[in-house]
């Protein structure tokens, strides 16, 4: 059986949503893009403008209504509601049935895929040990810990927990989930139109040791003030990104850009002092294997740091299996873990 392709994988994952939608849901309506073209795996009015996203598992809709009122209310993405694929709202589908769940500590340490220094989680931190989109915005005021934060994008985790490590210690666990995408956010100066020509070459051209010598080769540092090249100074951190990069020019161009700029926020979460140790982990559903090249070589720049991880969800669901029978069987057949 040969190798198969994105295309492919999206359309499987894509055809049991929409499945789900129409048989289960009952809502047989296209939904329309942007462009104004139909298409199955849009949800029509009133879905698409609802503030639950009705993907939602029916058993946590109550809890997701409580986080929205609470002060760890997480920032919707556009498609939460609107598409069937939603990898927040998948997300969220797989996290909080466990993070709710008596048992959590029993099924993240029996999945085998938490940090390794994890004992239980810290329910008095965060909202019950637990947020969405955590960008720790009380710490350095309004544009957060990397300087990036603006009202329409920025640096943040898609799921922050909170957690005691086997010494007592307050840790932090942030993850990154990843439903059908195929890469991770690549650099937006790099993209940008407004990042001039002779800017770009610098992406292209300059190693870290450029960028270290010379912050003002980066877009984001000279003409927008964000602090990466800052906190990249920190020996610690250099020796963190000591690694083998085998491509000419800025390593986090590409989709490491996403990976590096979720560490960085995991290491300034030490350095203030909020937490004692925080990692970093991507999960991705068991078939999504595009992102592994861009993974692969962000092991090698930062020497296989247990610092950063990944796994699969079908990990945590099957380990959750005999704690919570009606939302694993659930989770399975919407989003075809095998």
């Amino acid at each position: 059986m040969g190798k198969v392709s994105y295309k492919d994988f999206q359309a499987k994952i894509y055809s049991s949503l929409v499945r789900y939608k129409k048989e289960e849901l009952k809502i047989e309506e296209k939904g329309v893009s942007s462009h104004g073209v139909p298409h199955d795996c849009l949800f029509p009015e009133p879905y698409c403008s609802s503030e639950i996203p009705v993907m939602l598992y029916t058993g946590i809709t109550g809890i997701v209504k409580d986080i929205q009122e609470s002060a760890f209310a997480y920032k919707p993405h556009i498609a939460a509601s609107n598409h069937v694929a939603s990898s927040q709202t998948a997300c969220i589908n797989l996290f909080v049935p466990i993070l709710e769940s008596d048992f959590a500590d029993e099924i993240i340490k029996k999945s085998g895929i938490c940090p390794s220094n994890f004992d239980h989680i810290d329910r008095t931190q965060l909202r019950k040990g637990y947020c969405f989109e955590y960008w720790e915005q009380n710490a350095e005021g309004s544009k957060g810990l990397l300087g990036d934060h603006t009202p329409h994008a920025g640096t943040d985790s898609d799921v922050a927990i909170s957690y005691m490590d086997k010494d007592g210690n307050h840790c932090l666990w942030l993850i990154e989930h990843k439903l059908t995408e195929q890469e991770f956010t690549t650099c937006g100066a790099y993209r940008s139109d407004r990042n001039p020509v002779e800017m770009k070459e610098n992406c292209k051209k300059c190693s870290l040791s450029d960028f270290y010598a010379d912050h003002n080769k980066c877009h984001y540092h000279k003409n927008c003030g964000y602090y990466y090249w800052n906190i990249m100074e920190q020996e610690k951190i250099k020796q963190f990104y000591s690694g083998q990069f085998d491509k000419e020019g800025c390593p986090f161009r590409g989709g490491m850009n996403q990976l590096w700029r979720n560490q960085m926020m995991a290491f300034e979460l030490e350095r203030i002092g909020l937490f004692k140790d925080v990692f970093f982990s991507v999960v991705s559903h068991p078939e999504n294997t595009f992102l592994d090249k861009t993974m692969n070589e962000y092991r090698k720049l930062i020497n296989n740091s247990d610092k950063f991880g990944d796994f699969k969800s079908k990990s945590l669901v099957d380990a959750a299996i005999e704690y919570l029978p009606d939302w694993t069987d659930w989770y399975k057949r919407v989003y075809m873990i095998g």
